[in-house]
């Protein structure tokens, strides 16, 4: 899938480290990468740069959890349909998320050629959801 260069990604990870290898593994891959290290610092990049096409979203962060962050997404009109990888070291499950959708759940450690394929899947998804 070829991506344009106008497909925003928010990435939401309070590991600087985690933060930056995701972050330049979308950036190669084509997409304009936006980060927040906690869950205050998201919702303040949302409200500046508006909603971005997809959400990567750590579910433990520090301040707003992942949780809270995903809820506020759902609130705002434009973050209704707004689909949301969340990433998790914890043993939440989609089931547990299901009110939130659209959304998929990956478990750390990440594995980061999957983590592409399933933005990209993320994406198509969307499209084609009346």
């Amino acid at each position: 899938m070829t991506v344009p260069l106008s497909t925003s990604v928010l990435v939401v990870e309070d590991h600087e480290d985690a933060r930056s290898a995701v972050a330049d593994l979308l950036t190669v891959a084509g997409f304009a990468v936006r980060t927040a290290a906690h869950g205050a610092e998201a919702l303040r990049n949302i409200d500046r740069h508006g909603m971005p096409h997809v959400v990567i979203l750590d579910l433990m962060l520090p301040w707003v959890n992942g949780v809270e962050v995903l809820a506020t997404i759902r609130e705002h009109a434009a973050g209704r349909r707004v689909p949301v990888l969340v990433t998790t070291a914890t043993g939440t499950t989609e089931f547990d998320l299901r009110a939130y959708k659209p959304l998929k759940l990956l478990r750390k450690p990440l594995d980061y050629t999957t983590l592409v394929a399933t933005v990209q899947a993320l994406l198509l998804e969307a499209q084609f959801t009346p």
